[in-house]
């Protein structure tokens, strides 16, 4: 998408992702709704300029998929991948700054070979997503717990990123922790399809911003806002 239309899009983004919020009220419901409906006619035009002149971007590859997906699934694929890569990724960046500062990290561990272990870590310690809902498929038992078929069950992924009988000290941050699988994506089939992408983008941007803010330290308290299964930071003062 044009980089000119990013303020655009960033609203609309965060007034659709006010759905998600606790405490939500009628006004932020029908702001979610008009950028719902602006986004959905802004994704038409665009479909249609892509199928007359197709690029080497997402939206035309996803266009050659032909019959796999409807107009409405396309647009809605759109719509699912900009606020997901925008709200998780901001929340991540800022909580990871926030654990680098509190921890007082070594530069050395954002080198480029040491840089996947860190990012990782800080996934694991402190995700941007705590909590989904899911659907229990069969009768099963888990822990000692029975959940039968039907049930509604909520999912605490930053619960099973501290989980200890898979982490060694999982309530302390190591930046240089052995890299294996952590929850901060999902599992399974809701396995987050932009993991890579946002892995990559905090592997590159955190080097860049301690390198160019080398004194960068917090100053007072950081705040976490106050939402529903989103878990980012409302406040993060910092000095340099």
């Amino acid at each position: 998408m044009p980089e000119a239309r990013a303020p655009e899009l960033l609203a609309w983004s965060n007034a659709m992702v006010g759905m998600y919020q606790a405490r939500r009220d009628r006004a932020t419901e029908d702001a979610a709704v008009a950028a719902a409906i602006a986004f959905s006619g802004y994704l038409r035009e665009l479909v249609a300029l892509r199928r007359r002149t197709p690029g080497d971007d997402l939206i035309s590859h996803l266009i050659a998929a032909g019959d796999a997906l409807s107009p409405e699934e396309l647009i809605s694929t759109c719509i699912l991948l900009l606020n997901a890569g925008h709200e998780a990724t901001v929340h991540t960046l800022g909580n990871g700054v926030k654990t680098l500062l509190e921890a007082k990290v070594a530069p050395e561990a954002l080198a480029p070979d040491r840089i996947e272990a860190l990012v990782e870590e800080i996934l694991r310690f402190d995700p941007p997503l705590h909590l989904f809902w899911r659907w229990i498929h069969e009768d099963m038992e888990i822990a000692g717990h029975a959940f039968a078929r039907g049930s509604r069950i909520g999912c605490l992924l930053a619960g099973g990123n501290r989980d200890p009988q898979v982490w060694e000290r999982p309530g302390r941050f190591m930046p240089d922790r052995l890299v294996k699988p952590n929850l901060a994506f999902g599992g399974g089939a809701h396995f987050c399809i932009g993991a890579p992408l946002a892995r990559l983008e905090l592997q590159v941007a955190l080097p860049i911003l301690f390198a160019r803010l080398p004194g960068m330290r917090l100053k007072g308290k950081p705040r976490y806002a106050d939402l529903y299964h989103f878990h980012g930071l409302e406040t993060l003062r910092v000095v340099r």
